[in-house]
């Protein structure tokens, strides 16, 4: 059965991100299709799993994707992790590519 990311995970997540953003404010922009999984991996917990929703998110709008398959989510981000740990060079886009064949 496929359904939504719950409101409520998405909701603390965001906004959590959103708190984190508003005290670190020495990056203006960034170009996220360039962030290596090594640059990934020196994030902390917090701002590691808040990327990786936001990745998430946006291959599956450019995916033209609807739905998530709620059962699926986490072993798919553990891939991308795994892919990620692997190949620490390659760039977090490409690691979900890899990830989600």
């Amino acid at each position: 059965m496929r359904n939504l990311i719950p409101v409520s995970i998405l909701t603390s997540i965001l906004l959590f991100g959103s708190t984190q953003a508003a005290e670190q404010t020495s990056v203006t922009e960034v170009d996220f299709t360039q962030t290596t999984c090594h640059d990934l991996a020196q994030q902390s917990d917090e701002e590691r799993a808040f990327a990786l929703i936001f990745y998430y998110g946006y291959l599956a709008g450019r995916a033209n994707a609807t739905t998530v398959d709620d059962a699926r989510v986490s072993e798919q981000l553990q891939r991308v992790r795994d892919d990620c740990t692997a190949n620490p060079q390659s760039t977090v886009i490409d690691a979900f590519a890899h990830a989600l064949r």
